[in-house]
């Protein structure tokens, strides 16, 4: 549901290139790329081949900024310490923790460490650091977090709404009113926040096919290569097609949280990177400024242009424990997402999902987060293997930061980390 279906021709490295790239590879796996990679990887990156994955993702994922326009999530209130595990948490059983992959078994500590598909892992418990580890990055880097931005924006919206400043159920064009007229017009703000609006832009399609419609809205943030790049995101928004009733399935529409991003600043009269900063990151309690990507003309890549620290992302994740306090979100909105008020998975959707987690199939979605348990735990991914994994009732909170290969292969942090949540570890 996450994944960027990429329809491009393949980039065939030179010999030269392989080598320089790779002919360090403990010293490049540990984001130490030399003055030549770094060079290198500079003069390879293009917008059709930055998300293939591999070495130049990995590169791209951790210096989005250097290659993009960006805006500042300011780090605005005094940084919440993330403490450590007491001695009586068995912390060496969360490194222990066994593991079944196609490779065989291992733990979770092997897999972290021996994976170049994991960037950065950090698990939280009771508000407690219990493990964490940078196998391919430093604690200290920003990485692009793709979609996990969708449920930061998604939270602004929700903090709107615990503060009595928006009512869900209101048709979009009553905060945007250049969406009356077009088939956005009529569609309630809950059926957009929850990925139900039936607007036929589906991120499926293809993000580098240069026909689709999503292609279009990500060439108009600058994010693709441009083919005919006339014009405005709105004006792009304004051109999209409805093709289901709102609210009857679930859809992965990345417009859907531009739209969300919108509302958020129509209603705060500030660009979607300050008012992230007054909402959500200045209650979190953050560390570091994150990074939003912005357009030339400066408009947000709001479905998955933030980049921030991994121990922030889990700070973020924090808002939604049962015992957070961190007074972003009402209770209610806890209430909203864990109960089945979202959108229910179809029956081939569940089918999917049911292969994925045997016996344990995620019921429906909500608020842009992906896939929501019966006992209330969540996830939202990013492309090429970035996740948030929160368990409301049990205060655990499982983040990370990866890099597919070339071969579009991403990392099996989701469903161990369901596993690791249900497990004895945490139990008093």
């Amino acid at each position: 549901m996450t994944s960027r279906i990429c329809f491009k021709t393949a980039i065939t490295l030179s010999v030269g290139l392989v080598g320089t790239l790779l002919g360090s590879t403990a010293a490049f796996a540990q984001g130490q790329p030399s003055l030549a990679q770094v060079r290198e990887l500079y003069q390879m990156h293009t917008p059709e081949n930055f998300d293939d994955g591999g070495p130049i993702s990995h590169y791209v994922w951790k210096n989005f900024a250097s290659f993009y326009p960006h805006a500042t999530i300011a780090r605005t209130s005094p940084e919440r310490l993330l403490e450590g595990a007491s001695k009586s948490t068995n912390k060496t059983a969360v490194a222990h923790f066994p593991i079944i992959t196609p490779a065989g078994d291992t733990t979770l500590q092997d897999y972290v460490e021996n994976s170049p598909l994991v960037d950065g892992i950090i698990v939280l418990a009771g508000g407690k650091v219990v493990y964490e580890s940078y196998p391919r990055m430093k604690p200290f880097e920003r990485h692009l977090s793709w979609s996990v931005t969708k449920v930061i924006v998604s939270t602004a919206l929700a903090a709107l709404e615990s503060e009595g400043r928006v009512d869900m159920a209101m048709p979009v064009e009553n905060y945007l009113p250049e969406l009356g007229g077009t088939q956005w017009q009529g569609i309630s703000l809950r059926n957009i926040a929850n990925m139900a609006s039936g607007i036929s832009c589906l991120d499926s399609d293809g993000y580098q096919n240069t026909k689709t419609c999503i292609y279009r809205y990500e060439e108009s943030l600058g994010l693709t290569a441009p083919v005919n790049p006339t014009q405005t995101t709105l004006a792009n928004l304004a051109t999209m097609r409805s093709h289901l009733t709102a609210g009857e399935k679930y859809e992965y529409v990345s417009a859907n949280t531009f739209v969300t991003g919108l509302v958020v600043e129509s209603i705060t009269n500030q660009p979607l990177w300050l008012a992230l900063q007054d909402l959500v990151w200045s209650k979190t309690g953050a560390e570091a400024d994150a990074m939003m990507m912005i357009s030339p003309a400066g408009t947000p890549a709001t479905h998955g242009g933030i980049s921030a620290r991994l121990r922030d992302i889990a700070r973020f994740g924090q808002i939604f424990t049962a015992a957070n306090g961190l007074g972003v979100i009402r209770d209610n909105h806890l209430k909203d997402l864990s109960s089945n008020n979202g959108i229910e998975f179809d029956s081939t959707q569940l089918e999917s999902l049911e292969r994925r987690f045997p016996g344990d199939t995620p019921t429906h979605a909500a608020w842009q987060w992906d896939m929501i348990w019966p006992d209330g735990a969540m996830f939202k991914g990013g492309y090429s293997g970035q996740g948030i994994f929160v368990d409301l009732n049990r205060d655990i909170v499982v983040a990370w930061y990866g890099t597919s290969n070339t071969d579009g292969d991403s990392n099996r942090l989701l469903p161990i980390a369901r596993q690791l949540t249900q497990s004895a570890f945490f139990d008093d």
